[in-house]
Parts: structure tokens; sequence; C-alpha cells
């Protein structure tokens, strides 16, 4: 087996592994655990002062974003979300979008998460961007991160060249090495409910 399909593989077993482990996570569990994730989040966010935010709008047994992302429309930040286009096996991106109500603006969209509604599509430039909020499935303690296996972030973070990068993560998520590709680019923090892993560049507090 050469070093592609090793990853390959690899990164599937990981993925399975970890939904099924974070899927386990009790509804409780998750509210309790995400809660202590976003008092982290925003006292990185107070400090940092971005103007703009990219939140990812968590489903299934994600860490919880929705709250955090009422917090910043309520407090007057530029409240960025994902479309994921899918045009083709080859063309598949990110299209960033201002949402300015979480509730009245989003239905199920790609992948049955929420995305904006088509007549509330705000198209926001991916360079003025200050932060993103970054979903991912597993992370190593050098903060990189395994996907879903689509692709999205890796081809949109390079396009948001003033961002600085958030990963949200329960614990059980953090594993010992990802084994990242050439093009993969690491999250500058992951905040867990236990910890801040800092990839060591000290932008965040």
């Amino acid at each position: 087996m050469n070093t592609k399909e090793f990853s390959k593989n690899y990164k599937k077993e990981i993925r399975k592994n970890i939904i099924s482990l974070r899927d386990s996570l009790s509804k409780d569990d998750i509210k309790l655990k995400s809660d202590i994730i976003k008092g982290k989040l925003w006292h990185v966010i107070e400090k940092y002062n971005p103007k703009s935010i990219m939140f990812y709008i968590a489903f299934g047994s994600e860490v919880r974003t929705q709250e955090s992302i009422n917090k910043a429309l309520d407090n007057d930040y530029i409240v960025i979300v994902p479309i994921c286009i899918n045009i083709s096996s080859s063309d598949k991106h990110i299209l960033p979008s201002r949402l300015l109500d979480l509730d009245l603006e989003v239905e199920e969209g790609t992948f049955h998460v929420l995305e904006p509604k088509p007549e509330f599509i705000r198209p926001f430039p991916p360079e003025n961007i200050d932060l993103v909020i970054v979903p991912g499935v597993a992370f190593d303690e050098k903060c990189y991160r395994i996907g879903y296996g689509a692709g999205y972030y890796d081809r949109f973070l390079p396009k948001c060249t003033n961002a600085n990068t958030i990963a949200l993560a329960f614990d059980i998520q953090i594993i010992d090495d990802v084994f990242p590709a050439s093009w993969d680019i690491p999250v500058d923090c992951i905040i867990t409910e236990t910890r801040i892993i800092d990839n060591g560049k000290g932008i965040f507090p």
C-alpha cells in the first residue's frame, strides 16, 4: 500500500470511529461540554476582537455553535456561515454568506446542514473574514484536522488570507496523529472542554 492509499484508508477509519464515539454522547453531555467550550471561545473572541466571524452551524453530535452565533449577532459582529456548493466531483466549494437572523434565514441544505435560504444569500469575501470557526471530525496536537472527506475547508481556508482559525472539538476527538497530507493546513488552535491546544504561533491567549 502506498502512502496516499494508507492516508485515505486511515482517515476513513478514523472518521468512522470518532463519529461513532461522538454520536455515543448523550444530548446532556453535548450541551454541557459545548457550553464549556463556548465560554472558552468567547474569552478568546473578546481578547482577539475580530470584526467578522465565520461559524459553522452545528449538526448531529458536533460541538454546538448556535448560541455563539446568536451572541455574535446580538453583539453586532459580522457573522458569516458556509454554503456548500456541489457542482461536480471536481467542483466543490464553500460560498461564505453573511447571516443576519439564525432563526428566520436558514433551512436544511447540503448534507442536511442548515444553510441560508436562497433569498437570504449574501456573499461575503473570504479575504475579509477575520476569524473562521472550523468544523472537523478529528484533530491532533499539532492542530491538523480530519474533516468529513469532501475537502470543502481544504479548498476554502487558503482563500481566507487574513483570517485566524479556531476548531471546536470534544476531548474524544483528539488523536495522536492525523498524518496530514502536504496540502493540509493546521488551524491556529483547538478548543475542547478541558484545554486549548495552540499550534505554536501564539496568536491566541
